[in-house]
């Protein structure tokens, strides 16, 4: 029986803040006439908005009013909801116009970021965030911010303008376009980054204890009656054309296909959607790892299919936007992708997902084909993912899985967990995670169980976390992933990061020991890794630098080989590194980060470098570079890895951008390309142009082409 987590009541001095700022309210204004949509919200269609004018600071000075004046102004019609932001900007000439592309990350950007919780359940909220530049993203929240899906995507338009003293933007967000109750008021907040001086300010719930994405502590938006959804009908028909060629000269081949997806909203809250012959010829490539580890890597799904609603399928450990995992009963990349890696293809599917009452579900279905170059039939697959929403901060859910991708033999898993999160802890915010699982597989005969818990406290200051998760042997979730089967991980974290009084060159310090240990289920320890953070200094230009100490071991039942032509014999290892790492702020055009590790490994010695480089001269351009390296040198053989990432990436407009991903390292000697033409013409109805190829280096050094594809695929959305 696994431990529940506890965090020590002697920590409760720790956290003491000041007595919380009530929720704000505004109530919207109605209006006749649509405003023109053009980033300048100077009409008089304007005049009934509602406003919010005061945002308090939660960067770097907590509780502090907001460094630059800031409105929002906020009104609808029956089919139609329009927010102008208003940005007053003392030193426009220090705005940061970095980036425009659609869902771009803007860690330094100027931009307004906020979240509408369209239903006040607390738990969940749709999220969007314009920048200066006309960068416009969206996203989806869940768990009341535990889960966050930035993949998701909805239509909406946005228009930001710079001027003299002041940036502006209009938003106009078409009701279809979300899902919505008869209640009057909906949860809201509002979050404004200022690149000139890297604040924050927020509108409701201003701590750094808290965060915008944690949607209990929203504001109230009222006046949200008598709004039309339309009848909730979305058709989405693709075409594509794709040319193939492999690396022989004779296989060539041209091939047209389509398909789609019919979706409808049966009820507010809950939407059904079918696809046929389902398509990822848009995806990104995936981000190639060097493993010198004997565990198998973990790559994030990056499919829009099996990300719109991963929220609601979301089962097991928390693994953030393209994080890490150890242990998932449920992980959608067994779904259309092989073991290999090759895309299998879906015949069809259908889902159903959103909220029934308190009832959060998740249903999917999907026919694979098969896949004779690597043996993989035809495969039936079915997930089952309810959860039932006991509060505003806690849920009951279950999961359900049935089918193996890849064999005729049925598997199945069944599980339930328990998920709560709080921001009024001590205070602080509180979120803690407990699940089990059973899974029953044809093929061995075999019956086995994954189960983990993991909590974590947050406060102004600290950050307090434990974890731990474990699987038997027989443990085998067809449609799942494990890292380490027939092992348990217990691990814990525990950061602090003190602050200066400002004003002062230095935001904050940073220290931290992050201790994990991995042993079999009778106890016996097989890994473990002590990480510290010895110091950490994080500047209010943006710029950071750390030194790190970390103690790692490793118990060897078995040789392996962490490269080719080199070998680590059985036994007990224990080695210890030194790291120290800088990087300057992305904030400016030219930013350089370096991390350099050096110490022992296994029974021998290493060094790491890795070392990025990012150009950005204004808001259309970005050229990056990202290079490591690991110089390792063992008793049976040295060996050096090499990887190399250049990404060179050109935003037209807001709606048109092309990105350019080359790939290379030196133990597949494969260099990869990918070359992405995106063209909005609109949320939903866009064109893409994507060229995939590779060239592999061969033994006697001669380059030879390694295949290339090209595809032009147009999607063409249609909403009743």
């Amino acid at each position: 029986m696994l431990p529940l987590p506890a965090l020590p009541v002697l920590l409760a001095g720790a956290v003491l803040q000041d007595p919380p700022v009530p929720q704000p309210t505004v109530r919207i204004g109605v209006t006749a006439q649509a405003p023109v949509l053009d980033g300048v919200p100077d009409e008089a269609a304007w005049e009934p908005a509602g406003r919010i004018t005061r945002f308090i600071e939660v960067e770097p000075v907590e509780g502090r009013p907001a460094s630059a004046p800031t409105e929002v102004w906020l009104m609808r019609d029956a089919d139609m909801l329009y927010i102008a932001l208003v940005c007053v900007e003392p030193e426009p000439r220090r705005l940061v116009l970095l980036n425009m592309a659609r869902d771009a990350f803007l860690d330094e950007d100027d931009r307004i970021e906020f979240i509408l919780d369209t239903f006040h359940d607390g738990r969940s909220a749709y999220f969007f965030q314009i920048s200066a530049a006309g960068s416009r993203g969206d996203a989806l929240i869940g768990d009341n911010g535990q889960r966050f899906n930035k993949r998701w995507d909805t239509y909406w338009e946005g228009k930001a303008r710079v001027g003299a003293d002041r940036w502006t933007a209009e938003i106009a967000i078409p009701l279809r376009a979300i899902a919505f109750g008869a209640q009057d008021a909906w949860g809201a907040n509002f979050m404004r980054y200022r690149g000139p001086d890297r604040s924050q300010a927020r509108w409701a719930s201003p701590y750094r204890s808290t965060d915008l994405f944690q949607v209990s502590e929203a504001g109230d938006l009222t006046g949200m009656t008598g709004l039309e959804q339309g009848l909730g009908l979305e058709l989405v028909p693709y075409y594509k054309v794709k040319d193939v060629k492999t690396e022989r000269p004779e296989d060539h081949d041209l091939l047209g296909t389509g398909g789609g997806e019919l979706n409808w909203r049966i009820t507010p809250r809950l939407t059904a959607s079918v696809t046929v012959n389902t398509d990822f010829a848009e995806t990104e490539a995936d981000l190639r790892q060097v493993n010198l580890t004997r565990f198998p890597l973990f790559f994030p799904e990056k499919r829009d299919f099996f990300l719109q609603d991963s929220n609601l399928f979301a089962f097991g450990e928390q693994t953030g936007f393209e994080g890490e995992a150890d242990l998932l009963p449920f992980f959608t990349r067994r779904i259309g992708l092989s073991p290999e890696g090759h895309e299998i293809p879906i015949e069809g599917g259908a889902r159903l997902s959103g909220r029934a009452g308190d009832l959060d579900l998740g249903l999917l279905g999907v026919r694979t084909e098969d896949l004779e170059s690597e043996g993989i039939p035809a495969a039936d697959l079915y997930v089952a993912r309810p959860s039932y929403n006991v509060s505003e901060d806690l849920a009951l859910g279950a999961l359900l899985t049935d089918g193996n991708p890849y064999d005729t033999a049925d598997n199945r898993v069944q599980g339930v967990d328990l998920r709560y999160s709080s921001a009024d802890f001590l205070p602080g915010s509180l979120s803690w995670n407990a699940w089990w699982t059973r899974s029953d597989d044809a093929a061995s005969g075999d019956v086995g169980y994954g189960y983990g818990t993991e909590a974590s406290l947050q406060t102004s200051d600290w950050d307090f976390r434990v974890n731990t998760l474990a699987s038997q042997r027989a443990y085998r979730p067809a449609l799942g992933f494990v890292r380490r089967p027939g092992e348990r991980r217990i691990g814990a974290g525990v950061s602090w990061e003190p602050r200066p009084p400002q004003p002062d060159p230095l935001r904050n310090f940073a220290f931290g020991v992050e201790p994990e240990l991995w042993t079999d289920l009778s106890g016996e320890l097989q890994t473990y890794a002590v990480g510290i953070t010895l110091l950490g200094l994080n500047w209010n230009s943006g710029d950071s630098a750390q030194l790190d100490l970390s103690f790692e071991g490793d118990r060897l039942e078995r040789g392996f080989s962490p490269v080719s032509g080199s070998f680590i014999p059985a036994g007990s290892y224990d080695w210890v590194t030194a790291g120290a790492g800088f990087q300057s702020s992305t904030a400016r055009k030219l930013a350089v980060g370096l991390d350099l590790e050096a110490g022992s490994f296994y029974d021998g010695e290493g060094v790491s470098l890795g070392a990025t480089g990012e150009w950005r001269p204004d808001a259309h351009l970005r050229l990056g570079l990202q290079y490591s390296e690991n110089r390792i040198r063992l008793p049976r053989g040295d060996f050096v890895t090499r990887l190399e990432i250049l990404n060179f990436d050109y935003v037209f407009t807001p709606d048109v951008s092309l990105e350019n991903l080359v790939q290379a390292d030196n133990e597949s000697d494969l260099l990869g390309v990918q070359s992405r033409l995106h063209w909005i013409l609109e949320d939903g109805r866009e064109a893409f142009l994507v060229v995939n190829a590779g060239w592999q280096e061969l033994a006697d050094s001669t380059i030879v082409p390694a295949g290339r594809d090209i595809t032009l695929k147009l999607v063409y959305s249609i909403r009743f």
